[in-house]
């Protein structure tokens, strides 16, 4: 998605292409939550295991050739997600690493194999995670997916907010957010995923809440290193060369925000 936008042809095109993501996001409700719902009334025999509902739908739903279809887009989507990553994976490992840190001598052979190494590394690291989202007790998919998400958002949205609303921020505090911030993230999540799963240990928190504590916890750290570090290195761009945002953007982000809000207020338990 990062290199989706950067790849805009400017500006507002790529400020645009992420508030449509953010439109996206907001049809969660209708896209996964109304479907389970008619499931859930439909075939109550399914009970707790949610994770049939949508294949449920389909098969009983849909005529035989929608059918072949729908398992046609999905093989389609995996394939091109899968596809994407690994490209990025492999692009950013080759350039960003081995190119500047390993080998600044690499030819484009060179670089050619290590691309083609990181990939078939990224294939296996892949299918481990996939055994081991596989064997989490006590959670359904979804959640586990969302939960995932949950303990690599923090340390991703730290440098991003400060980044953005506060000059102040240096680069020690980004790279250490962004390395041992993520790196304390994920084992957390280890920790409530596999080594102390939720469902044996009642204690834990939701996993929302868990990664707003990680957040909080690693906001402040970010500060504290900003402000004692003795030279800081605050300058990321020339704020001169970057074009001021249009009002049409900002128009769509209010509404994107405002839409939010009232979802909020319309569905909140409370």
């Amino acid at each position: 998605m990062v290199q989706s936008v950067l790849g805009a042809k400017n500006l507002e095109q790529g400020q645009l292409g992420v508030n449509f993501i953010g439109w996206l996001k907001v049809m969660a409700l209708p896209l996964f939550i109304l479907p389970g719902i008619l499931c859930y009334a439909l075939y109550p025999e399914l009970g707790s295991n949610s994770d049939l509902a949508y294949m449920t739908m389909v098969t009983n739903l849909f005529p035989s050739g929608m059918n072949g279809l729908v398992i046609c887009v999905m093989i389609a989507v995996l394939v091109g997600t899968i596809g994407s990553s690994l490209n990025a994976l492999s692009t950013v490992f080759t350039n960003d690493i081995y190119v500047k840190k390993i080998n600044p001598t690499a030819t484009i052979k060179d670089q050619i194999k290590i691309g083609r190494l990181t990939i078939a590394a990224g294939c296996v690291f892949a299918i481990l995670i996939a055994v081991a989202i596989d064997n989490i007790k006590g959670q359904n998919l979804f959640n586990i997916f969302q939960a995932v998400l949950g303990f690599l958002a923090p340390s991703l949205s730290v440098v991003f907010l400060l980044s953005v609303f506060w000059k102040r921020t240096t680069k020690k505090a980004v790279n250490a957010t962004l390395s041992w911030g993520s790196a304390f993230s994920l084992f957390v999540g280890v920790l409530y995923l596999w080594i102390f799963p939720a469902d044996k240990y009642p204690a834990w928190p939701h996993f929302l809440l868990i990664s707003f504590y990680i957040f909080a916890v690693l906001l402040v750290a970010a500060v504290i290193i900003s402000l004692t570090d003795k030279n800081p290195e605050v300058n990321f761009s020339d704020e001169t060369d970057i074009p001021k945002t249009s009002k049409k953007v900002k128009l769509l982000f209010g509404l994107l925000g405002l839409t939010i809000l009232i979802l909020y207020l319309v569905f909140n338990g409370n």
